[in-house]
């Protein structure tokens, strides 16, 4: 009878030995699934934030492009005034030269 009391207490022993090794990676899960929870929360927030840098990026390129065209529609401006002047200049002397 002493082997089969003997027997029992160290599977009893085993079994509790198990069953704190059960407990220490449960506590480690919750611990990894409250890491991961804070790393989404954290991934979220930066994609918020991504997507507001790109709105202003957005904004920031289209002062960019309009600054670009600026300067050659004052090109234009001047050229066109040239052509103009050089235009009334000519007409003015075929007019006072045919008077």
């Amino acid at each position: 009878m002493g082997g089969i009391l003997t027997d029992l207490q160290e599977r009893m022993i085993r079994m509790e030995e198990q069953v704190k090794t059960l407990f220490k990676q449960q506590s480690n899960i919750e611990k990894l699934t409250e890491t991961v929870h804070t790393l989404a929360l954290s991934i979220k927030e930066q994609g918020m934030n991504l997507q507001s840098t790109d709105k202003k990026l957005d904004g920031v390129q289209a002062d960019v492009d309009e600054l670009k065209q600026k300067p050659a529609k004052r090109w234009e401006t001047v050229i066109t005034g040239v052509i103009s002047a050089l235009v009334g200049a000519f007409m003015a002397y075929m007019l006072t030269k045919g008077a």
